[in-house]
């Protein structure tokens, strides 16, 4: 090679040639960037990860779904090893090569096409291979996954085994046009299953709560998952098993309650009359009812509102006031007014209610009546002023109820004591 003249007009040839060396350097490290020993470490690899999934092919699964593993590395895997375990650890995995895929649906094995059916990469055509095995296991494992979608579910959906139909009618990803198909499906099983979806459309429900299958009809209005809409919708059908089966619901809305409220059928009512919620002016009108059923029902009730013990207390039936007599929450004031009617089946009713009603009480005592102060003496709600007034001034008979019942000294008076000794 010829350089250019020094610039003075004399030609100069200096011939520079490139030495052999640093030619021999640069070929050697192309050389060792292409022979590096990363073949080493994916046999590695390859051996490692082939020895977990050996050791425990599902946990295996498991722990490499989260990390992702190489697809190089899935490549190696399928290459080095065909045993079962290893395809099923391939068709698990979410960046498995399709062609890798498609082997293993060649393959046929029912445990790795129960697993492909899962498998989100798989084509259309190979679902519908799926769609149509033999196997019920894959088509029902294809069914409850997230691949049960358009064509194929509608395939799926006219499948001639129950399992596969239950399957997808609890699929949460079905779209509402599966569910409408089900919701005509030949099984009240299939058609109660849609009943556990958490969105289920809200015609669905209507459809189901309507079902001919009385079964079906009360799961749908049971499901706790039913709309609003629906709930109001039967509360005031007027149709008995309706309005049971949603008064026998948990956290009905007080809305609900007052439909109910309003029913003609008896056993409703009295549904409403334990476990209802309704405003005061609602619990009056059924405290009115011709019903004695409902007006007993009442009259136990816990937390009764004043107004409605007013109307009870003066009920005509004299086992509708012994109940309200014996109602823990009775208004003190009511439960003087009851004493004054010198009922003696509600007088005993009031001499052992276990509420805080020393007027009551105290109008008890002024009657001198040893049976009503031995059921005193057996309620353990007496104060010790009333236990006090009543050593003081009970008959002589009722001392030996008071020793008999060994009630402690410390709570009578002085002169209640002084009594007791002299009449021992």
């Amino acid at each position: 090679m010829y350089l250019p003249g020094r610039g003075d007009g004399r030609p100069e040839t200096a011939a520079v040639e490139t030495t052999p060396p640093l030619l021999d350097a640069f070929q050697a490290l192309c050389f060792c960037t292409q022979t590096l020993p990363v073949n080493d470490n994916s046999h590695q690899s390859v051996s490692v990860l082939l020895g977990e999934i050996l050791a425990d092919c599902h946990r295996a699964i498991e722990n490499w779904r989260r990390r992702g593993v190489p697809i190089q590395l899935l490549r190696d895997l399928a290459a080095a090893d065909n045993s079962l375990p290893t395809r099923k650890f391939l068709a698990a995995q979410v960046n498995t090569p399709g062609r890798i895929l498609e082997d293993l649906l060649d393959q046929g094995d029912p445990e790795v096409l129960v697993i492909l059916a899962s498998q989100e990469r798989l084509t259309g055509g190979q679902l519908q291979r799926l769609a149509k095995s033999s196997l019920l296991a894959v088509r029902v494992a294809l069914a409850a996954s997230k691949n049960a979608s358009g064509p194929l579910a509608l395939l799926l959906a006219a499948d001639a085994e129950l399992e596969v139909r239950l399957a997808l009618a609890g699929n949460p990803a079905i779209s509402v046009r599966i569910q409408a198909v089900l919701s005509s499906d030949a099984s009240p099983l299939v058609r109660a299953e849609l009943l556990r979806l958490k969105r289920l459309d809200e015609e669905i429900q209507y459809a189901l709560c309507d079902d001919w299958d009385l079964l079906i009809h009360l799961k749908a209005l049971l499901s706790p998952r039913l709309s609003y809409s629906c709930l109001q919708n039967w509360a005031a059908s007027g149709e008995l098993i309706s309005q049971l089966a949603i008064a026998a619901r948990k956290n009905l809305p007080e809305e609900i309650w007052r439909i109910l409220a309003g029913s003609t059928h008896l056993q409703v009512q009295l549904a409403v009359a334990r476990h209802g919620q309704l405003p005061a002016e609602q619990w009056q009108d059924l405290a009115r009812s011709t019903a004695l059923a409902l007006r007993l029902e009442l009259a136990g009730k816990k937390q009764l509102p004043l107004p409605v013990q007013r109307i009870l207390a003066q009920d005509s039936d004299a086992g509708v006031r012994r109940a309200l007599a014996a109602n823990p929450d009775l208004d003190d004031g009511i439960g003087m007014f009851l004493a004054q009617g010198r009922n003696q089946t509600v007088l005993e009713a009031l001499a052992l209610n276990p509420g805080l009603l020393p007027g009551t009480r105290a109008e008890l005592l002024k009657l001198d009546s040893s049976e009503l102060q031995k059921m005193l003496l057996a309620n353990r709600a007496l104060t010790a002023e009333q236990l006090t007034l009543l050593v003081e001034n009970c008959a002589q008979e009722v001392l030996f109820h008071v020793r008999y019942r060994k009630l402690e000294a410390r709570l009578l008076s002085e002169k209640s004591r002084r009594r007791l000794v002299q009449e021992r």
